[in-house]
């Protein structure tokens, strides 16, 4: 997609503004997605990557793995880490390793106990087949480090792995940290396959969780918890939830109701920006936070010098000229702040890094004496680079136009406007370039296909994040080692190592290739490393080659409506990000929720105006005023009715309250005819007894009347009946 800017702001921040502005409201979540598991069991957490391989787990071939699945999170392993936020070293998979006096030969040592999630025991074999593997294929990803470095391997045993180097290396050990070089194989799985075609799934490893299932239709990978998992005997390291559960990012309005409802523990910070982060904090008391300073700072991650005119390097310091850091710090969306990018190279604000602040200012003055520039937010200076130049506007359009006449116009690739923090900057960047006569366009892309356009060297500009290799061991060569012309190939070809963020820049230069290649044999501390390092430095800032605008300051938010121990500002036990392979550490540490009785709601009428208060369910209601309604936890809704405060009934108005006396009144008189009328019923009631009597006494009397009258006539009519027979 390609976007022309106008009003840069608006555009780059359009949903989440849209969203935000609807202060009250909390859209329909997806909750009402039934989970393939039980939630009170999973951890969810979320990338911003869009699903495409859902079957592989292959990390050097061509998409062979699917980047934020949760494998390399939680199921795929290192030998040994290091706890950036401590300063603590980790040896996981190993207890430690020596090197011999020359720096040539590098011995490992495998930790007893280790197992894959097969069962089968990690050992050094395992180390020796992975880098066999790939000195024997030079096409898979990470051979072409082992083809430059390993001479031969030994196992003389199956935790002790000796591994020959063609040259001194004293940093080889950093080949198996956490995100290094290579990440090792279990033989018994791969030594029968071809490793360009296998899939390795469901993936052997040796992490915490194995394979539950995959859901394209829900956008979702689920892994379930080892319950064999090595550390547990080991270390008495064991995780609290039984899945982990990573899902594709829905859009903001849903991702905010979604964490606001607990469907989600683990929002990814590159997508749940500032504001949606002080909405969160407004609708639940269910959240913490853990604000961390990422390792790549934001801005133009590498220019393809191999374009006109990019190749020039008076024109990537034009370009550069016109990140307006100031501003851009100003208007960060990921955090209530961050810094501006002080130095043109890709290397974090980390103290680590101090000691080659003299260098830096050093180098900078020089160029500024050499090319007369500052690295500073500066047009003007910019325009009149591009004049110097020859690219000049000649037919009045606005654009400016080569000195053979074409028209300058440049793609700057950026992840989507969903990746806020990334695309804020491309699209401010193309405005303040067409200020200055440049055609630019901003064209955003999956972050799948961002990683593959820049491998193949298909863009102009990339703009995103400037990770260098130098950040994890804490060593400037690896960050020189990223501009080495070894890395070098032409547009159209996949690059297999090296650039920023794996943006291959398409750079060459034998001067650096000689002083990298001489500092790889040489300790940190040697005076002679130093020099080179200085020299280095100077290059890779006078050829322009990054420029960083502002420091990537992530706010990682986390849920506790069903798990609670997160990292926390308070308490940064661990780096906090749930993209890092160290994101085990943080899932050995939390723990279940205990939920507190199941709270019950009832409607008031409050009948004094009461000031706000923390009901007991945790959230805030108020303030009140008199005659208003609300539901609030029953418990509360008693303390009130108790004081007098509130009723369970509507409140009556003053009218209906006269006329309600007036039925009052009207009623008891009512009630006073009533017992008139029954007293009278009851009078009524005597008489007509004793009416009942009388007539009753009668009736005797006239039956013994009747009776005498009947007998009289029977008593005649015999008489007359003898007389007859006389005569």
């Amino acid at each position: 997609m390609r976007h022309k800017i106008g009003n840069f702001f608006m555009l780059a921040l359009l949903a989440n503004i849209a969203m935000l502005s609807m202060v009250n409201f909390v859209p329909l979540s997806s909750a009402q997605v039934a989970l393939p598991v039980p939630r009170e069991e999973a951890v969810i957490c979320e990338t911003d990557t869009a699903y495409t391989v859902w079957d592989k787990a292959n990390q050097f071939i061509p998409m062979g793995t699917q980047w934020g699945s949760g494998w390399h999170q939680v199921v795929q392993e290192w030998d040994w880490y290091i706890n950036y936020a401590t300063g603590e070293i980790i040896y996981w998979r190993i207890t430690g390793w020596e090197y011999s006096e020359d720096a040539k030969t590098f011995t490992m040592h495998i930790r007893r106990g280790v197992k894959w999630n097969d069962g089968v025991p990690y050992t050094s074999r395992d180390v020796a087949f992975t880098l066999n593997m790939l000195k024997a294929n030079p096409e898979l990803f990470g051979a072409a480090y082992v083809n430059e470095w390993v001479e031969s391997v030994e196992t003389p045993d199956d935790y002790t792995v000796v591994i020959h180097l063609k040259k001194p290396n004293p940093m080889f050990h950093h080949t198996f940290r956490m995100w290094g070089a290579i990440n090792v194989r279990p033989e018994h799985i791969w030594k029968d396959k071809d490793p360009k075609e296998f899939a390795n799934w469901p993936p052997v490893e040796t992490g915490p969780y194995k394979l539950y299932g995959t859901y394209p239709e829900l956008n979702m990978f689920i892994w379930e918890r080892d319950e064999d998992y090595w550390a547990k005997d080991v270390f008495g390291l064991f995780p609290a939830p039984k899945y982990v559960i990573w899902r594709y990012a829905p859009p903001p309005d849903i991702d905010l109701a979604d964490f606001v409802h607990g469907m989600v523990d683990a929002p990814l910070p590159h997508l749940f920006s500032w504001d949606m982060i002080k909405m969160a904090m407004r609708l639940t008391t269910n959240i913490t936070l853990a604000p961390y300073l990422d390792p790549c700072p934001l801005g133009i991650s590498t220019f393809n010098c191999d374009k006109y005119p990019l190749n020039i390097t008076e024109f990537r310091w034009a370009i550069a000229l016109c990140l307006n850091k100031e501003k851009l710090a100003a208007l960060y969306p990921m955090a209530a702040e961050t810094w501006v990018s002080p130095y043109p190279w890709p290397i974090p604000m980390y103290a680590v890094f101090d000691k080659y602040k003299p260098m830096v200012e050093k180098a900078l003055q020089r160029i500024e004496n050499e090319l007369g520039v500052k690295y500073e937010y500066n047009p003007a200076k910019a325009a009149a680079l591009l004049d110097s130049l020859g690219f000049i506007d000649r037919d009045g359009d606005g654009i400016r136009d080569t000195p053979d006449g074409a028209k300058i116009s440049l793609e700057i690739l950026s992840r989507p406007v969903t990746v806020v923090q990334e695309y804020y900057i491309a699209a401010d960047l193309a405005e303040e370039l067409r200020k200055i006569g440049i055609d630019a366009v901003v064209r955003t892309v999956d972050p799948a296909m961002w990683h593959e356009l820049t491998a193949l060297g298909h863009y102009d500009i990339a703009a995103g994040s400037l990770c260098s290799s130098a950040w994890l061991p804490g060593e400037i060569v690896y960050m020189l080692n990223d501009f080495h012309s070894k890395w070098y190939v032409p547009i159209g070809e996949r690059s297999v190592g090296g650039g920023v963020h794996g943006a291959n820049p398409r750079y060459r230069n034998p001067e650096l290739d000689e002083i990298v290649d001489e500092l790889w044999t040489l300790r940190s501390d040697d005076p002679r490393a130093q020099e080179l390092i200085e020299r280095g430095i100077y290059i890779i800032m006078r050829d322009m080659l990054s420029a960083p605008a502002v420091e990537k300051m992530f706010v990682q938010v986390f849920s506790t409506a069903y798990w609670e121990g997160w990292p926390s500002e308070e308490n940064m036990y661990h780096v906090p990000y749930i993209w890092w392979p160290e994101f085990i550490f943080v899932l050995f540490s939390i723990r279940p929720r205990a939920f507190p009785p199941p709270v019950s709601y009832v409607g008031v009428y409050f009948l004094k105006d009461v000031e706000a208060f923390t009901g007991v369910d945790g959230r805030r209601y108020g303030p009140f005023s008199k005659g208003a309604f609300a539901m609030i936890p029953e418990e509360d809704a008693d303390r009130l009715v108790t004081q007098g405060l509130a009723s369970y009934s509507p409140p009556v108005p003053a009218e209906l309250s006269e006329i309600a006396r007036a039925v009052s009144a009207l009623l008891e008189k009512v009630s006073a005819l009533e017992t008139m009328l029954s007293s009278l019923s009851n009078n009524v009631n005597t008489l007509s007894n004793n009416v009942n009597a009388l007539s009753g006494q009668i009736a005797g009397i006239t039956t013994v009347v009747v009776g005498m009258g009947a007998i009289t006539a029977v008593l005649v009519i015999i008489a007359i009946v003898m007389l007859l027979r006389k005569k």
